[in-house]
């Protein structure tokens, strides 16, 4: 008996040692000495106590950041928690290069079986990539003298759902807690000057978010795809939010910004589906996309804003109302695009140029005040803007892009004041309800489909100074019932009056060389075509094709009839007759 009560208190200790142990060193180097082979990956719980160079962090990382065991040794296991409380980090360079009181970087990355880590009381520096990947960590204790935060210090560690920062840190290194996505809340501290790219981004359960520190920016993708987070509060300190700081974050709907906040980067707030107010009026300069998608967002107003990217607020589905102050002199492409609740704009006299699609099927619009600074408007600038009913065009626009207008098919009447050159490619396209045009005295050209099926528009006065109609210009517009081509016209594109299916009378240039096929085909109630050209325009086999022949005369000038006759296609008119 006496024989195994011996036996079985020398085995106490190893039993032991195959779930915790406690490891104390005196001085560095000297770890491997106190965790001997035999017994080095038998221990689940481990505590290490005193001075630890490269050589100590090396064995240690050998031991915990293991992910299988021997199956050869059954009482091997891995490494679940480890206390470091009382340890030190000394510098050198054995093993690994260390300095003090830092932890180096990669130290235990993707350590996967480690559950609870408690850091060195005597600790300042976390490095980069400490405990990457380190899935299966869910209790973390950090000491109060942590100033610095690395790179990915903490990224991917899936299970981790508190943290709990000490007061004097300083920095937090770019994506340290990038992709812990059972993180559900953070508080930066007062200390805190410096935050890097994506430290929280793809932390998906993170609700809540207090930043205390004096940082100055929010720098890009900080809290990207941090989709259940729904209350951030940000210091004054705060003039920059970076790009994609806040993109995807799908559950914010408030956010107070601070006052001092002078820009938002690109696609800071894209795809906020449920941001429905933000307070932007000190802001100066907005990028790219910074809130498009924010599908909820009902109003903006901004009172000093100097710079707006393309696409700031497209597809803001419930932006009713945009007041816009300030030295603002451009708005990108497709600013406002498709923010179909639209109704109201208010824009700053400052500006100069809109470019393309910038309120691109804003199907709400119904009427616009564009600003008298404006010297040119792209293509697309009100396409699909289906309740836009009438429009001024300012004295000071010199240029006007194609499919302006195209498909605003409640466009009543629009007045071209500015000294524009061409009414561009389908520029009026599909404006079904458009009665009155005023042109400018200054159009030279209208290009293809111009007016293509504008079935209202019954009258148009074409200025003297145009010489050019293009292809399908006014290709059905039913409505149309007369037309007067200007003398400077020497050209007349194919099918430009096709299917003008009331069109009764046609007054032809006296300098017109060229009326292309199709260009007044199946124009049905054509009665009157008046030439003033003493010279046969050049015409093909369907110029007026599918016309009644026998109801329509043509007018010629007085003594140019042989000419005209000896026009393999002119005569082949029936009544071609010369006016008196």
């Amino acid at each position: 008996m006496k024989k195994l009560l011996t036996l079985i208190t020398l085995l106490m200790p190893l039993m032991a040692m195959g779930q915790s142990m406690n490891v104390s060193v005196d001085s560095v180097g000297k770890l491997a000495r106190e965790l001997p082979e035999d017994v080095r990956f038998k221990v689940a719980d481990l505590k290490v106590t005193g001075p630890l160079n490269g050589a100590d962090l090396k064995l240690l990382q050998q031991i915990v950041t293991r992910t299988k065991t021997n199956k050869k040794v059954p009482d091997e296991c891995l490494v679940s928690s480890l206390d470091l409380s009382e340890a030190v980090v000394i510098e050198g360079r054995e093993g690994m290069r260390t300095q003090n009181k830092e932890l180096p970087n990669g130290l235990f990355a993707g350590a996967k079986s480690l559950t609870r880590v408690i850091l060195p009381n005597a600790l300042l520096v976390i490095g980069n990539n400490c405990f990457d990947n380190c899935t299966a960590l869910t209790e973390l204790q950090m000491s109060d003298e942590v100033m610095t935060i690395g790179s990915n210090a903490f990224s991917d560690c899936t299970s981790l759902a508190a943290v709990s920062l000490p007061s004097v840190l300083t920095k937090i290194g770019n994506d340290a807690f990038e992709d812990c996505t059972s993180l559900t809340t953070i508080t930066i501290p007062e200390n805190v000057v410096e935050i890097g790219n994506n430290a929280f981004s793809g932390c998906k359960a993170l609700q809540e978010v207090v930043v205390k520190g004096k940082v100055k920016a929010i720098n890009n993708a900080m809290f990207q795809g941090c989709e259940s987070l729904s209350k951030v509060s940000l210091p004054e300190s705060v003039q920059t939010i970076g790009n994609n700081a806040f993109r995807s974050c799908k559950s914010l709907q408030e956010i107070t910004l601070p006052d001092n906040l002078d820009e938002i980067g690109s696609s800071a707030f894209e795809e906020c589906a449920s941001l429905q107010t933000v307070n932007l009026s000190k802001v100066d300069k907005i990028g790219s996309s910074a809130f498009e998608n924010c599908a909820s967002l009902k109003s903006i107003e901004i009172d000093g804003l100097k710079k707006l990217g393309n696409g700031a607020f497209e597809k803001c589905a419930a932006l009713t109302n945009v007041t816009l102050q300030g030295s603002l002199d451009e708005l990108g492409m497709e600013t406002f695009s498709d923010c179909g609740s639209l109704t109201t704009v208010s824009l700053p006299a400052s500006i100069k140029k809109i470019e393309s699609r910038v309120f691109y099927g804003c199907k709400s619009l119904e009427t616009i005040d564009l600003p008298t600074a404006l010297t040119r408007l792209n293509d697309q600038v009100f396409e699909n803007c289906t309740s836009l009913r009438y429009i001024l065009i300012p004295s000071t626009v010199k240029d006007m892009g194609d499919s302006m207008f195209e498909n605003c098919t409640a466009l009543d009447s629009i007045d071209i004041k500015g000294f524009v050159d061409e009414i561009e490619s389908e520029t009026f396209l599909g404006c079904r309800s458009l009665r009155a045009v005023n042109l400018p005295v200054s159009i030279k050209k209208i290009g293809s489909k111009a007016f293509y099926e504008c079935s209202m528009l019954s009258a148009i006065t074409l200025p003297i100074t145009l010489q050019s109609i293009g292809n399908s210009a006014f290709e059905k517009c039913a409505a149309l019932r007369s037309i007067v081509i200007p003398a400077a016209v020497k050209e007349i594109d194919g099918d430009a009056f096709r299917e003008c299916s009331l069109l009764e009378k046609v007054e032809l240039s006296v300098g017109l060389k060229s009326i292309d096929g199709g260009a007044f085909q199946k124009c049905v109630s054509l009665r009157e075509v008046d030439i003033k050209a003493p010279l046969p325009p050049k015409i093909s086999k369907s110029t007026f094709k599918d016309i009644v022949f026998g109801a329509c005369k043509f007018y010629i000038p007085r003594g140019c009839k042989p000419m005209y006759l000896k026009d393999k296609q002119w005569i082949k008119i029936p009544q071609l007759m010369e006016k008196n």
